[in-house]
């Protein structure tokens, strides 16, 4: 099997926007309110260096300490947390890499999107929760953090529009985007997630993306969508049975298009249903 990350296709290098809190910098507004509070392992942190960029509804938040601390979140507009990580920030610092779990990370990392201002470009986020050195193991070791934050974004164009994955779930909005990809060589499946128990999976054959509508149920190998719940109790995803359609509206280095699904859960038959479901994803 062969498993890519994805995010590079939203974020561009925040360190071309860097901010300092003491800067002398000449712009005029005033940034007096400003705060960035950071505690790492139960040791305060001070903050002095942060940036956040703004695309679309996709928002980067990176902050750094003097002694070698880095942290940073990726959210939307809608509260929902996709990744935290640590790391160090100079080549000596000690500090190791560690991020929120990779599924469900809301049953272990509080996100609170308190302010989004778009008239000010301000943006107000408290957070705390465990990081975790590897994010795929819930046994592996763990790093606490806790903040809060109140700082200025910039808005920039994002290097492709529309990016992410939307559907109502039971009647209820869920945004999502494409946190991974794995293949096995006939099939590709994009993950899509938010921090939430659930998972949807885009299925299509792998080098022969087309577009076209499908219909599909639980013995489709491809062109179809796969829907899991995560247990954090049994730290197992529940794979449900799907029965629905897929429409790709494009098929080339972006998969783009609609679907709607009937899932049922494999042992107790209880159902979630998933409707207006659009994506715009890029394809591996």
């Amino acid at each position: 099997m062969k498993m890519f990350k994805f995010f590079a296709v939203l974020f561009i290098a925040v360190s071309l926007f860097s901010c300092s809190s003491d800067s002398s910098s000449d712009d005029t507004t005033d940034n007096s309110a400003d705060y960035f509070n950071l505690t790492y392992n139960g040791q305060a942190k001070t903050v002095n260096s942060w940036v956040a960029i703004k695309q679309e509804d996709f928002i980067e938040v990176s902050g750094d300490t003097p002694d070698g601390l880095g942290i940073s979140l990726k959210f939307n507009a809608h509260g929902n947390l996709y990744e935290a990580f640590t790391h160090p920030n100079t080549p000596s610092s000690t500090i190791p890499t560690s991020g929120s779990f990779a599924y469900f990370s809301n049953s272990t990392f509080t996100f609170q999107l308190v302010e989004l201002n778009t008239t000010n470009k301000t943006i107000k986020v408290n957070f705390s929760g465990k990081l975790y050195e590897d994010e795929y193991d819930h046994t592996s070791a763990t790093n606490t953090v806790s903040g809060s934050f109140k700082i200025p974004y910039t808005s920039v164009t994002p290097p492709i529009s529309g990016i992410g994955t939307y559907a109502k779930i039971n009647g209820q909005d869920w945004y999502g985007i494409q946190k991974y990809a794995s293949g096995n060589g006939s099939t590709m499946t994009l993950y899509e997630q938010n921090g939430g128990e659930y998972i949807i999976g885009i299925v299509y054959p792998d080098s022969s993306l087309q577009t076209g509508t499908f219909n599909f149920s639980n013995n489709s190998a491809s062109n179809r969508i796969s829907f899991s719940k995560y247990d954090p109790v049994t730290h197992e995803e529940i794979e449900y049975n799907v029965s629905g359609t897929i429409t790709y509206t494009q098929a080339s280095i972006l998969a783009q298009g609609t679907f709607s699904l009937t899932a049922t859960h494999p042992t107790n038959g209880s159902t979630v249903t998933i409707t207006n479901g659009t994506f715009k994803e890029g394809a591996q």
